[in-house]
C-alpha cells in the first residue's frame, strides 16, 4: 500500500465527492467552494460533466474529460479541513490576523517554531488538528 492513491470515487451529490484512498480512509469533499471561486473549474459546474469523474490510472488524481483534475493529496486534505481533522491555512492565517499576531507571536503563544508558522501560512504542511484546537482556545496573553 501507497498512502495517498486513491482507490475508489462515487459523486455522492452537487459537487460533492465520497473518495476512498489506499489507507481505507473513505470521506466525503464537497467542491462546490472551489468550483465556484476559480473560472477555470467553469465546466464542472454543469452536472453532466461533473458526474463524469474518474480516476486516473495510477490512482493518483480524479480527471474529467474537459480536462480538469485533482490530485489525490489535495483532495485528500480538503477531505481532512471538511471533516475538522486539519486547518485550512486562510483560517490559520485570519486566526493570526484576528489576533495581531505575527508569525513570531504565532509561534511563541503555540509553542511552535517560527519556521513551522511559515510551512503553515504558505499550505506546505497541513495544519493540524492539535493546532486547530490550540487556535480555538487561545485567548491571548494573560498578564497579572
Amino acid at each position: 500500500m501507497s498512502l495517498g492513491k486513491i482507490d475508489s470515487v462515487a459523486v455522492v451529490g452537487p459537487m460533492r465527492l465520497e473518495i476512498g484512498w489506499d489507507d481505507g480512509r473513505v470521506a466525503g469533499v464537497d467542491l462546490r467552494e472551489v468550483i465556484a471561486e476559480r473560472a477555470a473549474l467553469k465546466a464542472l459546474r454543469e452536472e453532466a460533466e461533473f458526474l463524469r469523474v474518474r480516476m486516473s490510472e495510477d490512482g493518483w488524481s480524479l480527471e474529467w474529460p474537459c480536462g480538469v483534475d485533482f490530485g489525490a493529496p489535495q483532495l485528500r486534505r480538503w477531505a481532512d479541513e471538511q471533516a475538522g481533522e486539519i486547518m485550512a491555512p486562510g483560517a490559520f492565517r485570519a486566526w493570526m490576523q484576528r489576533h495581531r499576531l505575527t508569525q513570531e507571536a504565532a509561534a511563541e503563544a503555540l509553542g511552535l517554531s517560527r519556521r513551522m508558522i511559515g510551512y503553515y501560512l504558505s499550505g506546505e504542511k497541513p495544519v493540524p488538528k492539535t493546532v486547530l484546537l490550540a487556535t480555538r482556545g487561545w485567548v491571548g496573553r494573560i498578564d497579572a
